[in-house]
């Protein structure tokens, strides 16, 4: 997906809402601290409250960027989130844990140089001890962000560890796809519907989610 489609698709879920909604801007959408710069204002005037910037260059041979290039991508992205008319909350993402660099040092190296720069919120996923986490939070004076992977501590000793923010990537997906093999294996294999009794407790909540607004009407022959 590109900068304009991801664009539109979160100024559409921002406009759905009546809370702020961010976007994952993954590396901003280019190399050079212009481009991610571009990206950010474009993030506000789509009407989003935030969005983040990663360091992985998406590059198999290099994965991670200069340190000094990643810290100049996340200065430019500051400017642009705090210095235009929409003013945007950056998170800075360090990438090292999830791509095969585990190096904490580094890891916290980085998210100093970018708080620094002027990122708002720092991020390293693949964190899931809470030593690693303590290490992190008590190195740096920006909110840190979590994500809550397998095997991570649970959200109240992430608190206690004084993370401030927790995110689940595309967790809650993958658990629904799971639960759907589940009821597709059961309905194949036994013939039984044993899955009915997780669409009757939940069947309420997506009516609801789904219904129509007060006086909205739908065209019928869609």
């Amino acid at each position: 997906m590109g900068r304009a489609e991801a664009l539109d698709h979160g100024a559409r879920l921002a406009a759905a809402v009546r809370i702020p909604v961010a976007a994952d801007t993954e590396n901003g959408f280019g190399d050079d601290p212009t481009t991610v710069a571009d990206t950010v204002r474009a993030v506000g005037t789509a009407g989003l409250a935030g969005c983040s910037v990663e360091d992985f260059t998406r590059r198999a041979d290099d994965p991670i960027y200069d340190a000094g290039l990643a810290a100049e991508r996340i200065a430019a992205a500051a400017e642009a989130a705090h210095g235009g008319p929409h003013p945007v909350v950056l998170t800075a993402r360090a990438e090292n844990l999830i791509h095969d660099r585990p190096d904490l040092g580094d890891t916290i190296a980085r998210l100093q140089a970018y708080q620094e720069a002027g990122a708002d919120v720092l991020f390293a996923p693949g964190l899931r001890t809470l030593a690693d986490i303590r290490a992190v939070v008590s190195s740096v004076d920006r909110p840190v962000n979590v994500l809550a992977l397998q095997g991570c501590p649970p959200v109240p000793e992430l608190a206690s560890a004084g993370v401030a923010r927790v995110s689940v990537g595309g967790a809650f997906a993958l658990a629904a796809y799971a639960r759907l093999v589940e009821a597709a294996t059961e309905l194949r294999a036994r013939g039984t519907y044993g899955w009915w009794d997780d669409v009757g407790a939940v069947r309420d909540h997506v009516r609801r989610a789904f219904a129509a607004p007060t006086g909205a009407r739908y065209d019928q022959r869609r």
